[in-house]
């Protein structure tokens, strides 16, 4: 398994201004957060009236991006993961457009959805449900820190999950972690064992790698409040 694969150089920057449309507290876009934070780009998070507002979203749920172009042109997009993938697409950070390594981006990136949606789940469940929650999460967090871990190093070991600079499952990882560390270890301490730097120590070089990174301060500390 090898990641190489040419990756655009250049500064992500974009001249659009963004509204992200989500509840308060935001969930579910605690990556988008930290792409806009790492691109430096204008934008803002509109809470909406809920359930008032509901019929007026796209899939009738949140989050809900807005991007308002220098022109005057507006592009709306609904569902998490594919609005990250526009603008990690629109700020340089994905990998080439080679078909193997577009889905193994996309592969990465839905198995730490996973672990995270199994973590939403077990802080709203009941009782008993939480019990059943808390055992996929063992095996999805088990499967996934080892294959994550050969993928990292496969690249080198180098703190990338592709090439040798931040790319979207770079900072896909450093908001996972941040949550895990804040709102998951809250309601499940236990989570943090399958993530420690003992148990996946590429996956935590991932984090501290990208945390250096100083567009990223301020999301790092939104995390500690």
């Amino acid at each position: 398994m090898t990641n190489d694969t040419t990756i655009p150089s250049s500064t992500p920057t974009s001249t659009s201004t963004f509204v992200l449309r989500n509840h308060a507290p935001p969930a579910r876009a605690e990556t988008i957060e930290a792409l806009f934070a790492y691109a430096k780009v204008n934008w803002k998070l509109e809470v909406p009236s809920w359930p008032q507002e509901q019929a007026n979203q796209p899939s009738g749920k949140l989050p809900v991006l807005v991007e308002s172009g220098t022109s005057g042109t507006k592009f709306v997009l609904s569902e998490t993961l594919a609005i990250e993938s526009y603008l990690a697409k629109k700020f340089n950070l994905t990998v080439s457009d080679s078909p193997e390594m577009v889905a193994r981006q996309v592969e990465l990136r839905t198995q730490i959805n996973d672990v995270y949606e199994l973590a939403l789940m077990h802080k709203i469940g009941s009782t008993a449900e939480r019990k059943v929650v808390m055992e996929k999460f063992v095996g999805a967090a088990r499967a996934i820190v080892r294959y994550h871990e050969k993928v990292l190093q496969a690249n080198g070991g180098n703190g990338h999950y592709f090439g040798d600079r931040v790319t979207y499952m770079d900072i896909v990882v450093f908001a996972f972690f941040c949550i895990l560390n804040s709102q998951i270890a809250a309601d499940m301490p236990q989570a943090l064992d399958f993530f420690s730097e003992h148990s996946a120590p590429l996956l935590n070089k991932v984090c501290t790698t990208t945390a250096k990174e100083p567009a990223l301060t301020d999301f790092v500390t939104s995390f500690r409040k």
